[in-house]
């Protein structure tokens, strides 16, 4: 009986023990499972896990010195642009320029169809010349013939009249009579009215010619010269505004209306762009905006460009702002160059503007990795992933950066140190805790 007990109690306490080391490594149950179904074995599934680990690039990070002090992103733009319109409305006759078409201030860009302020113009001088024909004739007085006609219709017009009343005295006497109608008396009364009135303005028209207009009148006179030649000058100037003239040195970088299209007063046709002087805008952190203040003659800058990989551009600080921008708190500084035309770089293209000094300093400026390694950029901010030396996964860091250090890395100032490994190659395609697999990283500071 007791042999029975104890022999019970073994089993029971042989079982609990088998329990409790299977329920400490269930990936072991898990992964025995697995091979005894499959028929795979513990050789398989380790290669079958190396496999899901991706590999990627490394790099360690290098500090950066010499006199290279910050680099800022921007973007170039034309130092003078403008929006091209006619004051004038009509139909487009004619093109003389194109988009990416060079001109030169003055050149004619385009034309309107012009032939209704010709005519425009033609009747201004018509009513200018009466005008002034009026009033010279107001200012001198008539001439000596022209006095001897209107003395000649005087007298006419006397003679008239008083043929005029003597046969009205006659009416007179038959109408008394009753031997004449009334209708013929009327008419002899009204022609003497009409006559006399003629022998009156016959009379001031003379002694006008011969005295000389009222200085009232030449004032009034002279007040409608001075109007139609206003009115004129308009007319001539609206002749002139159907010929689009470019108003500085640059490129035609667009034109709106086709020919024959009806192009109406002050709507945009074209615009025109500087591009022999171009700005750069940068945005400088306030702690940063001393350096750029400083006026040492050993601090120079310099534009870099895309396209121009190995080229610098010399740059010049011709403005900045004194206000924070609201939203990120930096400050705008606006720097010149002055590009050849073979160049080709054009307004919208990615620059960026770079300070160096004339020194050498030991000091570290910076920590300089691939600038493939960024990942989320935001302004000067930026998220890389590094290595974790003790799982060998994926882990995520948020850095910032001031530019690039060379043409493909970029200069970060906080976040990393010298021993972290970074992933320099398919950081994009990664996620945060995943397993990795790499080479040896690159020495950076090699280079």
């Amino acid at each position: 009986m007791n042999k029975k007990k104890w022999w019970g109690i073994g089993v029971f306490g042989f079982l609990l023990c088998l329990v409790a080391g299977l329920a400490w490594q269930p990936g072991l149950i898990k992964t025995h499972l697995v091979s005894a179904s499959t028929g795979t074995t513990d050789t398989d599934q380790a290669k079958q896990l190396e496999k899901k680990a991706r590999t990627v690039g490394v790099v360690h990070p290098y500090s950066i010195t010499g006199g290279t002090a910050i680099t800022l992103p921007g973007r170039a733009r034309a130092s003078q642009k403008a929006t091209l319109f006619f004051r004038v409305a009509g139909p487009l006759a004619r093109i003389h320029a194109n988009p990416g078409d060079r001109v030169k201030k003055g050149t004619l860009l385009l034309e309107l169809d012009d032939r209704d302020y010709q005519r425009q113009v033609k009747v201004m001088e018509s009513k200018l010349a009466s005008a002034q024909a009026n009033l010279s004739k107001m200012k001198t007085g008539a001439r000596p013939e022209d006095i001897h006609i209107i003395e000649s219709s005087l007298s006419a017009a006397r003679a008239d009249l008083s043929l005029a009343e003597k046969e009205l005295k006659r009416y007179d006497i038959l109408y008394k009579n009753q031997a004449v109608a009334e209708q013929a008396y009327d008419r002899a009364k009204t022609s003497v009215q009409s006559l006399a009135a003629r022998v009156a303005s016959l009379e001031q028209q003379l002694v006008r010619d011969k005295s000389g207009a009222r200085k009232e009148d030449i004032t009034a006179a002279r007040a409608g010269v001075e109007e139609l030649r206003v009115r004129l000058d308009i007319a001539r100037d609206q002749l002139n505004d159907t010929r689009l003239l470019a108003p500085f040195d640059g490129v035609v970088t667009q034109r709106m209306p086709q020919a024959h299209e009806m192009v109406r007063q002050g709507e945009p046709v074209m615009t025109l762009d500087d591009i022999s002087r171009l700005e750069i805008p940068v945005a400088v952190p306030e702690n940063q905006v001393e350096l750029f203040m400083d006026r040492d003659p050993s601090i120079r800058y310099t534009a870099l460009f895309l396209t121009h990989k190995n080229r610098e551009f010399t740059a010049r600080l011709s403005e900045f702002s004194s206000r924070a921008d609201r939203a990120t708190g930096t400050y705008e500084f606006v720097f010149t160059i002055e590009p050849d035309p073979e160049d080709f770089i054009f307004p919208g293209m990615t620059a960026e503007i770079k300070l160096s000094t004339g020194t050498v300093s030991s000091e570290s400026q910076g920590l300089a990795i691939p600038l493939q390694s960024l990942v989320g950029v935001a302004g000067n901010s930026a998220h890389v992933f590094i290595v974790d030396p003790e799982t060998t996964t994926a882990l995520r860091r948020a850095v910032t950066f001031e530019g690039l250090a060379q043409k493909t890395e970029v200069t970060v100032t906080t976040g990393l140190s010298k021993s972290d490994l970074v992933v320099a190659q398919g950081s994009a395609f990664i996620r945060q805790g995943e397993a990795l697999t790499f080479e040896n990283p690159e020495q950076q500071g090699a280079q």
